[in-house]
């Protein structure tokens, strides 16, 4: 099976806290192949990012290779996906991914979902 592979096109930045936690993730599910990153409809501004553990590859996503994380993205996404950065905070028993992109418009009241 081909996957397209694209070092230099298309980038992810990940903040240090995000890398570690993301290879956590990936070293306690050892049948994780990558990160898949995709976008949902939701929420009152439209979108929100979703990533999952994913145990199956599609031809046609896009791998991103980043930090030792191989990152799998849909091609319908790719573009909105571009030049992200990932953070991931902790607080308490509360944890989150934070994704910052520059190309965002407009974000929900509640910090839930954003406009392209």
């Amino acid at each position: 099976m081909k996957i397209n592979t694209l070092k230099n096109k298309y980038n992810i930045y990940l903040t240090k806290s995000a890398t570690k936690q993301l290879l956590y993730l990936l070293e306690k599910n050892n049948t994780a192949k990558g990160i898949q990153i995709t976008i949902k409809k939701t929420g009152c501004a439209g979108f929100k990012y979703h990533l999952s553990l994913i145990t199956q590859i599609f031809k046609k996503d896009i791998k991103i290779f980043k930090k030792k994380i191989k990152f799998y993205i849909p091609k319908k996404w790719i573009l909105y996906i571009q030049n992200i950065t990932i953070d991931y905070l902790k607080k308490g028993l509360n944890s989150i991914f934070i994704f910052k992109n520059s190309k965002t418009k407009n974000l929900c009241g509640c910090g839930e979902s954003f406009q392209i």
